[in-house]
């Protein structure tokens, strides 16, 4: 797990690891805790975590970097997508942008 803020942000946002600044899927955020209650507002009261956005609403792919092409007994090829792969030009465009690991 990484932390990440951006310049002049007291908030540390976390993210699967350091490589997720250079990903596509890359979304900070403040997630809202929500729970069920009896009144109808199905909001907690607790703060908002800063976290990637994708991560808490979806959870971050298990496997390898990219995708990988594999050849199944039954199912023929087929494919198994991970995480995104980095790419220095966007990890170097939100460095720009004010991102830093914290």
């Amino acid at each position: 797990m990484a932390s990440f803020k951006r310049k002049g942000d007291k908030a540390r946002y976390s993210f699967k690891d350091e490589r997720c600044i250079g990903r596509q899927c890359w979304a900070p955020g403040l997630y809202q805790h929500r729970g069920a209650t009896l009144s109808g507002s199905r909001n907690t009261g607790s703060p908002d975590s800063p976290c990637c956005m994708n991560r808490a609403y979806h959870g971050c792919p298990s496997g390898p970097e990219g995708e990988v092409k594999e050849r199944h007994p039954t199912y023929g090829l087929v494919t198994i997508a991970g995480v995104p792969v980095f790419q220095p030009e966007l990890a170097a465009q939100r460095k720009q942008d004010g991102w830093k690991r914290a």
